[in-house]
């Protein structure tokens, strides 16, 4: 399919492995050679219109045309971003001569709003792409000012047009009817995806793709929202622990003193606290985070978590339990040590004296004892 969509039936020169020799000049120079028809620089982008996938190739109309064998089924009009859709393209999507279209870069995160000035129509692959001028093309492609993707032509006799490429020096891959491909000044393609043997915008692949920086962009600022609620869970859970171990703590405050009083020392204290509520800890953090994943399991779809219009599922993954836990453990511990470090700065005889609260006198207590 990519021999199709790029070459058809002419032949098609591409960038080679060696210094990048598909620009204008080489255009210029073959346009020249006296054995050289029809010849066609073109840029090919990968991208989306109306969210389908499109290829939009930029070239000169009439030579495309001539090469193609097609004809125009509204007559073009000029303009400024103008474009030009093939019939298929124009069923496929619904478009029309007239509208307005936004294409979307696929090699560069690029955007364009073009106006379709024509229609036309081809017998091959091409009756199904967008055919735009060569300044939105390299918009689209990210290529420099002088670069093309590729060149194609026609030509009688391949021989003459090979030894003229490698006169000129160009590290290009010949290739077309009859002619097994051809490297000139250039190391055999190791990839024959259209991506990397095809859109080579010089040694090396292809820009970074598009949907791939979207994807990531997008992918980093869900994890943004989901880590920030999940901090804010983790510290609600925190302050929570943290007041029901005070409550707890407050009704054993005179059994610190008591121990305080008869000589356990506070190393011994931190450790006989460790090794009380480590258990609790252990356990409840267990029933805790287990209860949890039953419930929204249980509750599910009417209690799914939606971020940016993406649900995110529940699922049981080991090792986010066994941090959920060890979260919770440690949280409990280093709660019950601030605790404990409280009640060690107060004497033992005030942990261990119970004053009773002094109430202020009613009113009707005043009036009786006058």
């Amino acid at each position: 399919m990519p021999a199709r969509i790029l070459a058809g039936d002419a032949y098609l020169i591409t960038q080679g492995s060696g210094a990048y020799s598909i620009n204008e000049s080489l255009v210029e120079n073959l346009t020249l050679h006296a054995g050289v028809q029809i010849v066609s620089p073109e840029i090919l982008s990968l991208g989306t219109v109306r969210g389908e996938p499109v290829v939009v190739r930029a070239a000169e109309p009439g030579t495309f045309l001539s090469l193609e064998g097609g004809e125009w089924v509204q007559p073009a009009t000029l303009g400024n971003r103008s474009a030009y859709a093939g019939e298929g393209l124009v069923r496929r999507l619904g478009l029309a001569a007239g509208e307005n279209a936004t294409l979307v870069g696929s090699s560069v995160p690029q955007i364009a709003f073009v106006h379709i000035a024509g229609i036309y129509r081809t017998a091959t692959p091409a009756n199904d792409e967008m055919l735009v001028d060569f300044p939105m093309g390299r918009f689209l492609s990210g290529l420099g000012s002088t670069a093309f993707h590729s060149i194609r032509l026609r030509t009688s006799d391949p021989a003459p047009l090979l030894s003229f490429l490698r006169e000129f020096g160009a590290s290009v891959h010949v290739s077309g009817p009859n002619l097994l491909r051809a490297d000139i000044a250039s190391d055999p393609p190791t990839d024959e995806r259209i991506s990397n043997l095809i859109l080579r915008s010089g040694i090396g692949g292809a820009p970074r793709d598009y949907l791939s920086t979207a994807v990531s962009e997008a992918t980093t600022s869900v994890a943004v929202v989901a880590y920030g609620i999940a901090g804010l869970l983790g510290a609600l859970v925190a302050f929570g622990i943290h007041a029901a171990q005070a409550r707890a703590f407050a009704d054993r405050a005179p059994a610190v003193g008591v121990l305080r009083a008869i000589g356990a020392g506070n190393r011994w204290m931190r450790r006989r606290l460790l090794l009380e509520s480590f258990p609790l800890a252990l356990g409840a953090a267990v029933l805790g985070a287990g209860l949890g994943f039953l419930a929204e399991n249980w509750l599910q779809p009417k209690a799914s978590l939606v971020i940016f219009g993406h649900e995110v599922l529940v699922t049981f993954d080991l090792t986010t339990f066994v941090f959920v836990v060890l979260a919770v453990v440690a949280t409990s511990m280093l709660s019950g040590l601030v605790l404990l470090r409280g009640a060690l700065v107060t004497r033992p005889i005030e942990s261990i004296r119970e004053t009773a609260a002094v109430a202020s006198p009613q009113s009707l207590e005043v009036i009786l004892r006058g």
